[in-house]
């Protein structure tokens, strides 16, 4: 008999131990994330496992790794739709929102600088405001008329992870092309920080953002390619994974991912484990 609780207690005691949450483990990815990345899986085998993280209900645990799947009841929660207005307005005039001697401002990505009251002749930023589109607005990082069919279109427009302040003339310019580095300029750019013109593969134009932007670029378009099972191209592809390297991941884009998580319900894996897009071969 005293074998018998021995054995049961140690069941208890070991499966306890196993859902614990380490120093280096975010609640967030569940067991068995980190179960398939001890394994060592790869390619199709990895995205499945972060589709379900990212796509499943979630329940909290209390110092503990969250328990991923059907949901009910207290601590559950899942990636939301926000709607692109409250999206907005959360990013515009709550998140990115700075306050200066003049008033307010909002960073630009593509000119890598503020827009500040005095850069408004009306409707200038201020808190829990979308200010005027005409000078900034709203940049999809993955363009909306790319956008994967079978998922709700509103659910891809207002999600925060692709979501950028953007100079309204140079997010015209960037469209929908894709992003690329710049050998041979097609025209010359506002702000001159971002290029737009030929790459050195293929005859399309490109659109280049700020050294500072390409990481986040980057790992925004991996994010959405997986959690959305939309496809890009491979030239495009191979200039992401430099930039991936190239400008990794700093504290403003960790701090923006763990805000965005609070509000939205899901975390962008490719921030949280940027290696990841060398474990798989094709996006």
């Amino acid at each position: 008999m005293k074998a018998m609780l021995l054995s049961f207690v140690l069941v208890l005691v070991g499966g306890v131990s196993h859902a614990a949450l380490s120093s280096s483990e975010i609640p967030y990815y569940g067991e068995q994330f980190y179960q398939d990345l001890a394994s060592g899986v790869t390619n199709d085998a990895l995205v499945k496992s972060l589709q379900t993280v990212l796509r499943s209900q979630h329940r909290s645990v209390d110092n503990g790794l969250d328990e991923i799947g059907n949901c009910n009841g207290s601590g559950c929660y899942q990636h939301i739709s926000l709607g692109y207005d409250r999206a907005r307005v959360w990013m515009m005039g709550v998140y990115y929102l700075v306050q200066d001697a003049n008033g307010y401002a909002l960073p630009d990505v593509y000119c890598a600088n503020y827009k500040h009251t005095s850069d408004f002749p009306s409707n200038p930023p201020g808190p829990r405001v979308i200010p005027d589109g005409n000078i900034l607005n709203t940049e999809h990082t993955w363009p909306q008329s790319k956008f994967v069919g079978k998922f709700d279109k509103n659910m891809q427009k207002s999600d925060l992870h692709h979501l950028y302040p953007a100079d309204n003339k140079m997010n015209s310019i960037r469209g929908n092309n894709e992003f690329g580095e710049v050998v041979k300029d097609s025209k010359p750019l506002k702000c001159p920080v971002s290029r737009f013109g030929k790459s050195s593969k293929g005859s399309a134009d490109v659109f280049e953002p700020p050294q500072g932007h390409k990481g986040n670029v980057a790992r925004a378009l991996f994010y959405f390619a997986v959690n959305y099972g939309a496809k890009m191209s491979a030239n495009q592809e191979a200039i992401l994974r430099k930039w991936n390297h190239d400008d990794p991941v700093d504290e403003e884009e960790a701090r923006r991912n763990e805000e965005i998580w609070k509000v939205q319900g899901n975390r962008n894996p490719f921030i949280d484990f940027p290696e990841l897009v060398d474990k798989i071969q094709s996006f």
